[in-house]
């Protein structure tokens, strides 16, 4: 009974653990905002995301305004200035920064979310910050002002995948359930059971079987998502760029746990082997 007790404490704590570490890691890296800012503001140092970004800030720029006719072939300067040179200005990455936290807001704030983005798409990154930028330089190249709208919104998706990132916020924070039990289970395990060094054993290969599903699943959800429809090119590159991202830094985690599960498979490898010296030398002879 102590063994069939200890085999169910140490099966529990694995699947529990397999729920725990990914969802964790979703919370503290896309749920919240600073991990998310985190992760995504790197990729505003891609050369290609940066251009096809500051094609797209210029674009949203020329469509929310009317120029007069005298001024017009200024404001082309200005603007092709913009989009070729944009990323070299000192206030762009703040203006990025910005983007990123804003569009977290948006996709995850459900309570600050505006009518627009709660219409368009699951995921929306606004590039609003963006636009005033280029609306602050091309005030100090043309002394003209111009009012630009409060949001300017890029679809990174499609409606429905709207509720997946709400079932994402919502249950993403309760990781902690999953781990406490997967705690719990393991000293119940280690309790009752009559050979402890085993139950390190079996935890450390499940952990390293653990590792394994983590990475291959993955690399499934990298296909998902490259399947996944994309807007326009800003979009797509976005969605390339941060699954990338993300994939990394989700590996980190993997490793540290497949070390760890090694680190426990080798502790118990020797205490099995220390324990079965010691019978074997109590035992008659």
């Amino acid at each position: 009974m102590r063994s069939f007790v200890s085999a169910l404490g140490v099966i529990l704590a694995l699947l529990l653990t397999a729920v725990a570490v990914p969802t964790a890691w979703v919370d503290q890296n896309i749920v919240k905002e600073e991990g998310f800012v985190r992760m995504a503001g790197a990729l505003g140092n891609d050369p290609e995301f940066q251009s096809k970004l500051a094609a797209a800030a210029v674009g949203t720029f020329e469509s929310s305004v009317d120029l007069p006719g005298p001024i017009q072939s200024l404001a082309a300067d200005a603007l092709r200035s913009a989009a070729s040179g944009m990323q070299s200005w000192s206030d762009y990455p703040r203006a990025w920064e910005e983007t990123v936290r804003n569009s977290h807001r948006l996709n995850f704030g459900a309570a600050n979310q505006s009518e627009e983005a709660a219409t368009t798409s699951a995921l929306v990154l606004d590039i609003s910050p963006m636009v005033r930028l280029i609306r602050d330089h091309f005030a100090e190249a043309t002394r003209i002002r111009i009012d630009v709208p409060a949001e300017s919104l890029v679809s990174l998706g499609e409606p429905s995948h709207r509720q997946l990132v709400e079932r994402v916020a919502a249950f993403a924070p309760l990781w902690w359930v999953a781990a406490l039990g997967a705690l719990i289970s393991l000293l119940l395990a280690l309790v009752v059971a009559r050979r402890r060094s085993l139950v390190l054993v079996f935890v450390g290969l499940g952990g390293l079987a653990l590792a394994a599903l983590w990475t291959a699943g993955a690399d499934l959800a990298g296909g998902v998502v490259g399947n996944l429809s994309s807007a326009n090119g800003v979009a797509e590159l976005f969605k390339q760029e941060f699954f990338t991202a993300a994939k990394t830094s989700f590996g980190q985690w993997i490793l540290i746990a497949a070390v760890t599960s090694g680190a426990l498979f080798v502790a118990g490898v020797i205490g099995s082997f220390v324990s079965g010296r010691r019978r074997s030398r109590s035992a008659p002879g």
